[in-house]
């Protein structure tokens, strides 16, 4: 299978790194006799390796024996259509085994909007979309996440949904499968409804109804809830990214659930009740990854974290600790009002990233309404302590369409994000405010459940004034399309008859839906229209005795808890303060910045001991499916190992300091390599067992081949460099010498070279100096190799692949599927000396 990707699929996609696997904390099992789980989130590789809830679930189902558990993502089109036209079947990553060889296929369903990616990663597989139409041939499907709190859209396509929070009971539910491998799929199923109380199998209830018409069945599905977030649940070594993810850090849950509880909010209901954990935990957790990850960011996972209780002595300790290893920390979620003088002193000392608040609403009233309590002046104050203590970016989020709302509340965010542009302005600073505006949906779980949703005009309305009457320099306004939160809120709300809404939409093309580069609003009302279904009659209030399609899933708050909270909102137009904890404004003095990073009134100082610094060379390689990473890739990848080394590599004063590490020229993705080299700067003196470390720091693909100190030059490792030497696998053919002396023989070789930004004719022809045909290739023993002598920088450059299409030895359909191989890099000097950089 493995060959087959790397012919067939591998060099033809737009970004291999999302599928090749590999990387740094995977785990890999010999099959055995193991039951075969594979994990998968249906969105773009990027997006789902940024949830940690995946890897958390990865980790504890492999620390089982009895188990394996390997990871796929949602394909891109472009992969979609080489999978379906080469027919190759969709497959892990860790071992590239085709996903209907598994035992269990399990999806994490986070968004509404990922229907359609769930129904296409099925049918790659060869299975069938309906779980009706399954034999006990197929594995089973299983899906959890919040959104399977409302599970009838999707019911028709899963064999069974978990509903809650899994970590306790993943292991139990597996045991039962593994347990009864040899029984009909009803009868194993049915053993998982009578032993787990948070199973739900939509076979057993009626999908008019949703009462079991089995007698072992539950009339309510509860959903599972962990008592205590305990320290084996989170992995020692997260799995390390070879491609930049949406979230490119460590991230690390310091609190489940929120003490706030927002009307409108999902998450306190799937989320209760509030569980903290420990300090100490939390900052072994945070040692122990930083050193396995490499990781230069660490951000605290919560619905709220200023909320944590001890969270300025967590900042504290932690500021003290990353600030020196250039490590970063994130507080993505924070409530202004709560963000005081001490918490800002703490996290400033790290390099500072943006700060988050979400307002919600433009005026205290409808804050009221939905029980976010914060004043206008909590946040004007932090704000002003945002910037005044040297950060530069503040997002704000808030939503429209909310119950109540009226003319004068959509005013007040105008005000708002006038009145935060007029502060950013008074301070000093390059101050930016990034301002997102979200249509509401009303989710199930919550005291808005029955309540009417904004019309997509409606909402549209309320963007065009927001966006017209909050322009401001220092303002970038996001409107969240509405169109798409439309449809979000359908589906969210909606029935058993959606599954048919939602396959016609995938058999139409739909995929991706939650991106709005691929939203297709007008397929979707398509869809609606060929299953008979009018999606706007979903946007209408539903009565507090209304049979809800999510009724017979139990949460810890009653219904008549929420319509209690409902009906207060009816006559509340003003909330008691809460007491909270003081906002500081920073004295006229500002405190020193006792980190990195600059401060706004002085730069760090400079040492004055005597020089201990140096710099080293190293020579390394990829091989293997390495190859198909990019440079970028091959930088985060080597960096990565440098802080996993422990190596004291020196930094680059500034806002964003970062190693002083240069490069020589890029490796084309797609290439292997034997000689590519980076110059790195370090804050003392080199030592050789600094090399071991890194050699042992690099994940499988990458091999250091050796390292040497360097005297410091002005000159860069790439200007010195001007020839590449490679090798390129090919055929045996007797006719390539001959095509090769020919372009030798050309005074011109002229091409086409397109870049970002034009397409222009290049002659390579004074770049090319050896071009030799060799029966048998030194790296491939059995196939011939093309041997080239190229020239590299700014002086002139070919690449192989433009040296090979010149020849007419291979095409545009032909060049992905050669093997090229990078054999050295040289500086060619004065006197005609041939010097590698080791020797320079």
């Amino acid at each position: 299978m493995q060959h087959l990707l790397e012919k067939k699929f591998l060099p033809f996609v737009n970004k291999p790194g999302r599928y090749i696997g590999g990387e740094l904390g995977q785990t890999v099992k010999s099959p055995g006799e193991k039951f075969r789980v594979v994990l998968g989130y249906p969105d773009m590789y990027e997006i789902g390796m940024s949830y940690l809830g995946l890897q958390i679930l990865y980790s504890i189902i492999n620390s089982d024996e009895r188990f394996l558990c390997e990871r796929f993502f949602a394909p891109d089109r472009d992969a979609e259509e080489i999978l379906r036209r080469e027919k190759i079947p969709y497959f892990s990553l860790e071992t590239h085994t085709p996903l209907n060889e598994f035992d269990l296929i399990g999806f994490t369903l986070a968004y509404e909007m990922v229907y359609t990616n769930v129904l296409n990663i099925l049918d790659l597989s060869g299975i069938p979309t309906r779980a009706a139409d399954r034999t006990n041939e197929h594995p089973i499907i299983i899906a959890g996440g919040p959104v399977v709190h409302n599970p009838e859209p999707s019911a028709a396509f899963f064999d069974l949904l978990f509903i809650g929070e899994a970590e306790d009971e993943i292991l139990r539910l597996l045991g039962i499968l593994a347990e009864s491998e040899d029984l009909p799929r009803r009868e194993r199923l049915e053993r998982l409804v009578r032993e787990i109380h948070s199973v739900y199998v939509p076979q057993f209830y009626d999908e008019n109804t949703r009462k079991p018409v089995v007698d072992f069945a539950p009339e309510k599905i509860k959903s599972a809830r962990v008592e205590k977030l305990r320290r084996e649940y989170y992995p020692r070594r997260q799995i390390v990214p070879f491609i930049e993810t949406v979230h490119d850090r460590l991230t690390v849950e310091i609190m489940r659930g929120c003490p706030r509880g927002c009307r409108f909010c999902q998450a306190t209901a799937v989320y209760k009740p509030v569980r903290y954990r420990s300090r100490d935990e939390i900052m072994t957790q945070i040692r122990d990854q930083l050193a396995s990850t490499g990781y230069d960011e660490v951000s605290l996972l919560s619905l709220s974290s200023s909320d944590y209780p001890d969270i300025i002595p967590l900042t504290i300790q932690l500021a003290r600790t990353l600030s020196g290893q250039r490590v970063a920390l994130s507080l993505p979620s924070l409530r202004a009002g709560t963000f005081t003088q001490e918490l800002a002193d703490a996290v400033k000392t790290t390099r500072k990233t943006g700060l988050t608040f979400a307002p919600e609403t433009g005026t205290e009233r409808l804050r009221a309404v939905i029980r976010k309590d914060i004043a206008d002046e909590d946040l004007y104050e932090t704000v002003r302590l945002v910037f005044k203590n040297g950060w530069n970016l503040v997002k704000l989020y808030f939503m429209i369409g909310l119950p109540t709302e009226t003319d004068e509340d959509i005013e007040g965010i105008v005000r708002m994000i006038r009145k935060i542009a007029g502060i950013a302005t008074s301070i000093k600073g390059k101050n930016i405010i990034n301002v997102t505006v979200s249509p509401f949906s009303p989710k199930s779980h919550t005291p808005f459940q029955w309540d009417e949703q904004a019309s997509p005009d409606a909402i549209c309305s309320k963007n065009d004034y927001i966006k017209r009457k909050a322009a401001h320099p220092l303002v970038n306004i996001k409107l969240r399309d509405p169109r798409l939160a439309f449809l979000e809120g359908v589906i969210g709300r909606g029935g058993r008859e959606l599954s048919d809404v939602i396959e016609t939409a995938f058999r139409r093309g739909a995929r991706f839906d939650g991106w709005s580069e691929e939203f297709d609003f007008d397929l979707w009302l398509g869809a609606f229209e060929m299953s008979g279904s009018n999606p706007y009659d979903y946007l209408k209030g539903m009565p507090f005795s209304a049979d809800l399609p999510w009724s017979h899933i139990e949460m810890r708050q009653s219904v008549e808890h929420l319509v209690k909270e409902r009906n207060r909102t009816s006559t509340l137009f003003r909330q008691s303060e809460p007491a909270r904890p003081p906002v500081m404004a920073p004295t006229d003095e500002e405190p020193e910045d006792s980190g990195f990073g600059r401060s706004r009134k002085k730069l760090a100082a400079r040492s004055t001991s005597v020089p201990t610094r140096s710099k080293v060379r190293i020579r390394w390689g990829r091989k293997g499916l390495a190859r198909f990473l990019s440079h970028l890739d091959n930088v985060r990848v080597i960096e990565r190992a440098i802080r996993r080394a422990g190596l004291p590599a020196e930094y680059t004063m500034g806002f964003h300091p970062h190693m002083k590490l240069s490069f020589g020229p890029p490796l084309q993705l797609g290439y292997t390599s034997e000689a590519e080299y980076f110059d790195l700067a370090l804050d003392r003196p080199f030592q050789p067992e600094m090399a071991e470390r890194l050699a042992g720091a690099l994940p499988g693909g990458y091999y250091m081949v050796r390292a040497i100190s360097i005297v410091d030059k002005k000159v860069s490792l790439s200007s010195r460099l001007n020839r590449a030497v490679y090798e390129v696998n090919v055929g045996r053919n007797g006719d390539y010498q001959t095509l090769l002396d020919k372009l030798l023989s050309r005074d011109k070789v002229e091409i086409e070279r397109t870049t970002k930004t034009e397409t222009k004719c290049v002659d390579i022809r004074p770049a090319i100096y050896v071009l030799e045909y060799l029966e048998e290739g030194a790296d491939a023993p059995g196939s011939a190799a093309i041997c080239m002598e190229l020239g590299v920088g700014s002086a002139g450059y070919a690449r192989p692949s433009e040296v090979l299409t010149a020849a007419g030895i291979a095409d545009e359909d032909s060049l992905p599927g050669c093997e090229f191989h990078r054999k050295d890099l040289l500086c060619i000097d004065d006197e005609e000396r041939r010097l590698t950089p080791m020797e320079f």
